[in-house]
């Protein structure tokens, strides 16, 4: 049988939004992690909404531009509403 992934692992347009601003900044999970101090596993799970870090989420704002987290997710749910419009 094969396997399918179920919808609560499924990344959140949020999160995709994240990754791909990350890539095209050339911004590595591994460069997230290493700035937070925290694991590449956790900067994933952060981006895929998974789980909290305060660390992380204000390493993310600032490689990205952002003065907060909350502000970097305001705008990465403009742009995904955005482009689902």
């Amino acid at each position: 049988m094969a396997r399918t992934r179920s919808s609560k692992n499924t990344m959140p347009p949020e999160g995709s939004w994240l990754k791909y601003q990350l890539d095209i900044r050339n911004i590595k999970l591994e460069a997230v992690a290493q700035k937070a101090k925290r694991s590449v596993s956790m900067v994933s799970q952060v981006i895929t909404g998974v789980k909290n870090s305060n660390a992380v989420e204000i390493t993310l704002a600032k490689l990205l531009g952002y003065a907060s987290y909350k502000e970097l997710l305001e705008e990465a749910q403009r742009q995904t509403k955005r482009g689902a419009a």
